[in-house]
């Protein structure tokens, strides 16, 4: 990104920066190449996109060791989980990194990211991972949590895989991923995702299903709790026309599950699935996955709640 006038706003630069004059360090790392996927806000970003990227990758895995991807931070998490998604089996490591700041400002974040992603695309880190600030995160479990902050992701629930401060130390296990690399990039969009708040009509879950929408992620209270008036009954219209409600926390840690309160078990008890300790770009993006592979019903369901990639602890959504 870069200023667009002054004072300006950031925009997509007009070609992509020879990155070695302004991170030297990288060619102590290893010797780079690089590739022009797209060049937009990553806001713009379509599942499209996501695809384009994976197919590179995976066309590509046996000219290098491993993979950075540069990425805007804003949508950074959701282009890590379709990626992990999308490539099966064993595969190269693929770290996915970006900035706050522009690299060719003096006090960017840039630098640092840069180099400790391309360290770790050396390393037997071989899954989707995104670094930020000094630790790489699984990538389907990290979330964006500051605006201002050069630490800008985290991981509510799940340990980073490494940390990079003065020394590089491990802290959670990589994947351990079997087989041929395998790629599959079908993706269907039609997923809404609702905020639950009180006083709010219920309605709005069939408005969402009316709109052509196959999945309903609702940001519940708690544990994923939801009100018990008209919800249930609006849960169970939805999905005896097969749309699958998944329901999640407004919590940043912990699991959304049933169990301890009768809203969340009348939910339940009406067809809704509980995600467990994913991120909420995880379930939206798993979700839109399953849909492009033409999961539905019991298939969808089971899918759901089993590891693609990590990105959920089996279990998580039942309460212990």
């Amino acid at each position: 990104m870069v200023l667009d006038g002054e004072p300006g706003h950031l925009v997509p630069g007009k070609a992509a920066p020879d990155l070695l004059p302004h991170a030297p360090a990288l060619a102590q790392v290893a010797e780079i190449d690089g590739q022009i996927i797209c060049n937009i806000d990553s806001s713009d970003l379509l599942p499209t996109h996501w695809a384009q990227i994976a197919t590179t990758i995976a066309e590509k895995q046996d000219e290098y060791d491993g993979f950075v991807v540069l990425h805007g931070t804003d949508t950074m998490t959701f282009t890590a989980c379709a990626l992990s998604f999308m490539l099966g089996g064993d595969h190269k490591p693929v770290i996915l990194t970006g900035s706050q700041r522009p690299l060719a400002e003096p006090r960017t974040d840039a630098r640092i990211n840069l180099v400790h992603s391309a360290i770790c695309a050396t390393k037997d880190v071989n899954e989707v991972g995104l670094y930020f600030g000094s630790h790489l995160f699984r990538g389907n479990r990290a979330t964006k949590t500051s605006i201002h902050s050069y630490d800008a992701f985290a991981s509510p629930n799940h340990d980073p895989l490494i940390e990079l401060g003065v020394d590089i130390r491990r802290i959670g296990p990589p994947l351990q991923r079997r087989g041929p690399l395998t790629l599959n990039t079908k993706c269907d969009p039609r997923v809404a995702v609702l905020s639950a708040f009180p006083g709010m009509a219920h309605q709005a879950i069939h408005t969402m299903a009316e709109a052509g929408n196959r999945v309903i992620l609702l940001r519940g209270f708690g544990e994923g709790n939801l009100p018990q008036k008209d919800w249930p009954e609006t849960i169970r219209r939805v999905t005896d026309d097969g749309v699958h409600v998944l329901v999640a926390s407004q919590c940043r840690t912990g699991a959304s599950r049933p169990g301890r309160y009768a809203g969340s078990n009348r939910s339940r008890d009406a067809g809704a699935i509980f995600i467990g300790d994913m991120t909420g770009e995880a379930a939206v993006v798993k979700a839109m996955c399953l849909l492009g592979r033409g999961l539905k019903g019991d298939a969808f369901r089971s899918a759901f709640l089993t590891p693609l990639a990590g990105e959920v602890t089996p279990g998580s959504a039942d309460l212990l």
